[in-house]
Formats: structure tokens, C-alpha cells, sequence
């Protein structure tokens, strides 16, 4: 117990201090984020903000786990390390060429789910090549997931749908930081239960990475974390729980990005088909933001709801 306080601490320290130059950085290169214009109309005061602040405490999961974790000795870790840097790279890609352009769009749709592809894909192959998908305890294996090519289709899916799916739940002061936060914490009791120290590692130190990032962007944001953090933000939890063959309690654990990912696919598929919004606005967070629910509360409620998923995760 006091190891795993001692690695989410040093994380959150870390993360704290690697965070402030970023911050200092970003507002001397003015790198702001521009704020779409068919977002809720008090979102426009944001404009401006410094964006790409993620690359603080990805550094911190990239740089603790590789000296916390023997990954010479288990690869599928130095696999995670890679799958969390390749994501946040396409992030910051895309990042970057919204505030060189001034704009709200980076990389096109496609060009992001391509690239994501490729390394959701790759990270895919390498647990195939270790005998990761050997495994024949519970539901996944026994609904046949795991057998020859639909493995590697399987993980890829996981990873690229729980990294959009954060994307997509970044849109509020704090709202990812803390239900990431809540759900890597989840996944490292979890892990810790099954005996997977070296995954609760991993976990604790994004969860503790994550969670100082809430100093810097709620309740008033001085600094946004970007595609950079929200794509890694995924890409770990989904490869997290591919490691601990858990896939199926990561879409409990982290059912509030399901939600959000699903108001917005509702959203999109409804206004195609019949013309007609479903919801005042996608993803579901704005809804309540139109109501006239203050941003605070609606995250503050959000993160009661992650840690109520997070639990039943865990212990269901």
C-alpha cells in the first residue's frame, strides 16, 4: 500500500513540475487554442488558452514507467510505453497544426483514424508475437476474440474506440483529468487484485501524472491538455486493460467515456439519417452546459458518476 501511494505521489510531483515549463513555454510561443465556433458561446472566453499541456505528464508516464518497469524483462510494457508515445505524437501533430493554422481543425478524420490505426495495430501484432491472446480465462477468449486474425482486429478496436473516446470527453475545465484519474486508479486496484504489479505500476503513475494536471486546468483553466494527452490518455487505459485481458470492465470502468462517445455517434447518426439532433448539443457534457448547469458542477457531478462506474468496474 505505502509503495503504490509513493508511485502515485512521485507521479503527481513530477508531472507538477514537468508541467510548469510547458506552460511557461506554450505562452511565450502563444501556442492558444481556438475554440469552435459551434461550441456553447461561454466556451469563447477560452480562447486563447495554452494548449498541448498533456506533454507534461505524458513525459511523466513515459519516464517513470521506464524506470519503474523492467521492460527488457517484460516487453509488453516497453510495447505500452510506445503505444502511449505514438498516440500522443499523432496528438500533437494534430495540435500543432491547429495553432499554426489558427484553427479548430488539425489532422483531417480519416488521416487521425489511419494513423491510430497503424499504431494500435502494431502494438497489437507485438502481443500476438509474446502469445498475449493464449490466454483462456474469461468471457473475451470464450467468445472466440482471441483466436488467429480477430485478436489483433479485437485490441486494435479497443484501443482506437477508448482513445477517441477520451478525445471526445476533453471538453470541459478538468473533466478528463479527473475520470481519467478515477479510471486509471480503478485499473490499478484491479490490477493489484489479479496480481499484475508491474500494470498497477503503470496505472499509478498515469493516475498520479493525470491528477496534478488538474491544477493547471479546473476550476479556471490556465492550461489545456490537447490531443497530445487526451489520445495518450486512451491509448493507455485501452492497452492497460489488454494486458490484463480486463477489456470488457474497461467499458464499465471508463463507461462515462462510452457515454459521451456514444451521445456523439447518436448525435451524428441521427442528424444523417432524419435530419433531426437528438440532443441540444454532442457530446453529452454540452447538453447540460445548454441547460444552464455551471461547467464546475457538470464535471464535478461527471467525476461522482466515473468513480460510482469506476467501483462497480472493480468489484462487479
Amino acid at each position: 500500500m505505502l509503495n503504490s501511494i509513493a508511485i502515485w505521489l512521485s507521479a503527481a510531483v513530477l508531472s507538477l513540475l514537468l508541467t510548469f515549463p510547458v506552460l511557461r513555454l506554450l505562452r511565450l510561443l502563444k501556442a492558444g487554442q481556438t475554440i469552435r465556433a459551434e461550441g456553447p458561446a461561454t466556451h469563447q472566453a477560452k480562447t486563447g488558452t495554452p494548449t498541448m499541456g498533456g506533454v507534461g505528464f505524458v513525459l511523466t508516464i513515459l519516464i517513470m514507467a521506464l524506470i519503474l518497469i523492467n521492460v527488457e524483462f517484460h516487453p509488453a510494457y516497453l510495447a505500452l510505453v510506445l503505444l502511449t508515445l505514438a498516440f500522443a505524437l499523432i496528438g500533437l501533430a494534430d495540435d500543432l497544426i491547429k495553432i499554426y493554422f489558427r484553427r479548430n481543425l488539425g489532422l483531417t478524420f480519416w488521416e487521425k483514424i489511419l494513423l491510430q490505426t497503424a499504431a494500435a495495430g502494431a502494438f497489437a501484432i507485438v502481443l500476438t508475437w509474446l502469445g498475449h491472446n493464449l490466454g483462456t480465462v474469461g468471457i473475451v477468449p470464450r467468445l472466440g476474440l482471441y483466436q488467429g486474425l480477430l485478436y489483433p482486429f479485437f485490441v486494435t478496436f479497443i484501443i482506437v474506440g477508448a482513445a477517441n473516446a477520451t478525445n471526445l470527453t476533453d471538453g470541459l475545465n478538468g473533466l478528463l483529468a479527473g475520470t481519467g484519474t478515477i479510471a486509471f486508479l480503478a485499473l490499478a486496484i484491479l490490477a493489484l487484485q489479479l496480481g499484475q504489479t508491474d500494470a498497477a505500476t503503470y496505472a499509478l503513475i498515469a493516475g498520479g501524472a493525470l491528477f496534478a494536471f488538474l491544477y493547471y486546468n479546473f476550476p479556471r483553466a490556465q492550461l489545456f491538455m490537447g490531443d497530445v494527452g487526451s489520445l495518450a490518455v486512451g491509448a493507455a487505459l485501452g492497452g492497460l486493460a489488454v494486458i490484463l485481458r480486463e477489456e470488457l470492465r474497461l467499458a464499465l470502468i471508463g463507461g462515462l467515456f462510452v457515454i459521451e462517445a456514444l451521445s456523439v455517434i447518436v448525435q451524428v447518426g441521427s442528424y444523417k439519417l432524419f435530419k433531426r439532433r437528438v440532443l441540444p448539443m454532442a457530446p453529452l457534457h454540452h447538453t447540460f452546459e445548454l441547460l444552464g448547469i455551471k461547467e464546475w458542477i457538470v464535471v464535478v457531478v461527471f467525476w461522482a458518476v466515473a468513480i460510482v462506474l469506476a467501483v462497480a468496474g472493480v468489484w462487479i
